[in-house]
């Protein structure tokens, strides 16, 4: 019996360790599998035809978008796709938010010292454009010393024009339909872009601008990841190999770029549809409204006993004063990039929302707690002593008494932070977050009308901040009547 006891146990003993190896096998297998199956994330502005934008269906399409796809495919991983800002878009890389860039970023040592490019995928140059009714006048680079030259924000034209034409006013925009606004306006003399961007935007919005001799420089455009990222570095520069060798690259090229026979993609860009237009400022001034909401909530919560601290002489009050002070004295913006960009250095990783209502909150809380705290200052502290006095304790003295007179008083003001808040949201675009302003960039870059849309925008805003500011007018005049001063 003891022997067949021993045998039983030996033999489960090594079943045991099949099954362990196993379970290992399978569990490294599954683990393989799992990191082969992440996707691909990959950013891009979004408002950049003929690379990137929304087409006349809502949906993203372009150059570098169908270069993004095509290399997604090769490296076997699904393509997930993030639209930002362009200025901040190094920021997101080099934070972890995305995988690599596919958006025409050219290859300069300054960017090379930050991150590691890919073998170019195409090569293009700067193009100096005027307007037509200037083409006698102003024919070459050197024709514009003291005049007035745009260039987009964050884009290599404007460090190189810096550097070596510093005798020309260069002017930064955040993006090409601003740049044609004001050449249209009479503001600049001649802009500076892509020649494939250049001429195709030219064409589509219908814009009387021509070209000025011939390229002022060549550029290589490549894909940028993190340099502690090599394995995906030679994944992709695999791809892009795979693309070139059996012509894939060619033909997308072509299709966007057919320079040579005047023509372009048959996909025009320069309609979208009206139930697209509606469907996507809808949707992100739906966002707007969800972070500003947020926002306000939480501000609130922090900011009502952030108030009453900052109005008593306590241990923390000077360190909350101080933080106070630095909230309401940095740009939202400044704000924004710190937390959003920042935060993943410390081991903190918010998303873009979450991001935006943490800044906002942060923010909306400082001004909120001064108006708070001013309310309390304009009770008068013998209506504390009284309610001590009648034997009411200090909670139930403030409770009952201080704070329904200091909300009284504090209320128009904090409807004002209300409004200022509501406003500020529309900086949240700069890290991709889909709020309203940044949908209606999209749009523009397809329809080339800013004004039409940004005054829809200010519309919508203007319905939803207009009834605030009559309601904390009329609460401002009742609380005067009833004997109270806002403060």
């Amino acid at each position: 019996m003891s022997r067949f006891r021993n045998s039983y146990i030996i033999r489960f003993i090594k079943d045991s360790k099949k099954s362990l190896l196993f379970l290992l096998v399978l569990f490294i297998g599954a683990n393989t599998y799992a990191d082969e199956q992440k996707p691909f994330v990959v950013a891009l502005t979004g408002k950049y035809p003929p690379f990137s934008f929304y087409s006349s269906d809502g949906e993203l399409a372009g150059f570098d978008v169908e270069v993004a796809t095509s290399i997604a495919q090769q490296m076997d991983r699904e393509l997930k796709i993030i639209t930002t800002e362009w200025d901040g878009i190094l920021a997101g890389l080099l934070a972890g938010k995305y995988d690599a860039i596919i958006g025409s970023m050219a290859i300069t040592p300054e960017r090379a010292q930050a991150v590691a490019f890919s073998k170019p995928y195409y090569v293009s140059g700067a193009q100096l454009f005027i307007h037509k009714d200037n083409k006698n006048k102003l024919k070459y680079i050197s024709d514009f010393f003291n005049k007035k030259v745009g260039v987009g924000l964050g884009e290599t034209y404007e460090h190189f024009l810096r550097n070596n034409y510093p005798r020309i006013e260069v002017v930064p925009y955040k993006s090409t339909v601003d740049i044609f606004q004001d050449m249209l306006n009479k503001r600049l003399d001649g802009f500076v872009t892509d020649r494939l961007v250049g001429s195709y935007q030219i064409k589509e919005g219908q814009m009387p601008f021509v070209p000025a001799d011939s390229l002022i420089y060549k550029e290589q455009m490549a894909i940028p990841v993190s340099k502690d990222n090599q394995q995906l570095l030679a994944q992709i520069n695999a791809a892009l190999d795979t693309l070139i060798t059996n012509g894939k690259m060619s033909e997308i090229h072509d299709k966007w770029f057919r320079i040579n026979s005047g023509e372009n993609s048959s996909a025009s860009v320069a309609t979208m549809e009206t139930n697209v237009v509606v469907s996507k400022l809808a949707r992100g001034f739906a966002i707007t409204l969800f972070v500003a909401v947020a926002s306000l909530f939480f501000g609130f919560i922090l900011a009502v006993p952030l108030g009453i601290i900052l109005n008593k002489t306590l241990f923390w009050s000077r360190p909350l004063r101080f933080f106070n002070d630095f909230i309401r004295g940095t740009p939202v913006l400044i704000q924004l990039f710190f937390v959003y960009f920042g935060a993943p250095q410390i081991g903190i990783i918010f998303t873009p929302i979450q991001a935006a209502i943490f800044t906002l909150t942060l923010n909306s809380s400082a001004y909120m707690a001064e108006v708070i705290r001013s309310g309390l200052m304009a009770v008068d502290s013998g209506q504390i002593l009284a309610a001590q006095a009648l034997g009411l304790t200090r909670f139930k003295a403030f409770r009952y008494i201080v704070w329904p007179q200091a909300f009284r008083v504090a209320l128009p003001p904090l409807m004002n932070s209300v409004v200022a808040l509501m406003k500020d949201t529309a900086l949240i675009a700069v890290i991709s977050v889909g709020e309203v302003l940044r949908e209606a960039q999209s749009i523009i870059s397809v329809t080339y009308n800013p004004m039409k849309y940004y005054f829809i925008v200010g519309v919508m805003f203007f319905v939803v901040t207009f009834p605030l500011m009559k309601l904390a007018g009329k609460i401002e005049r009742n609380i005067k009547k009833r004997g109270f001063e806002s403060a």
